[in-house]
């Protein structure tokens, strides 16, 4: 294994350990006295362009809301991803719909 493939190795689990330290902090942060109908308040409507970044932000979001960041962490693991920075694009369109359906409670 060449080192520039172990150093992207390296950097590929310093973003899911990122992932999962800001839904940790999150979590922690708000606390899980939020009552899940003003939670859904706080979620943005659909962002204007499917980006990494916006699902990153929206699955945070929804992740404020309830056990979703169970739910999400299942959804990765469905998709076959340890994170939502290693989805491939072609697959943003259909984990945002998932991420919907657990916003509005039917995850």
């Amino acid at each position: 294994m060449s080192k520039i493939k172990l150093y992207l190795d390296v950097v590929e689990e310093l973003r899911a350990l990122a992932d999962c330290i800001e839904v940790l902090a999150q979590g922690m942060a708000d606390g899980d006295s939020i009552k899940k109908n003003e939670a859904l308040k706080e979620v943005k409507k659909e962002p204007e362009k499917l980006t990494v970044e916006a699902l990153r932000e929206y699955a945070s979001e929804v992740s404020k809301i309830g056990d979703n960041r169970v739910k999400i962490y299942n959804l990765l693991k469905k998709y076959g991803y340890k994170n939502v920075s290693t989805l491939p694009e072609e697959k943003y369109d259909s984990f945002y719909a998932d991420l919907k359906r657990i916003a509005e409670g039917g995850g």
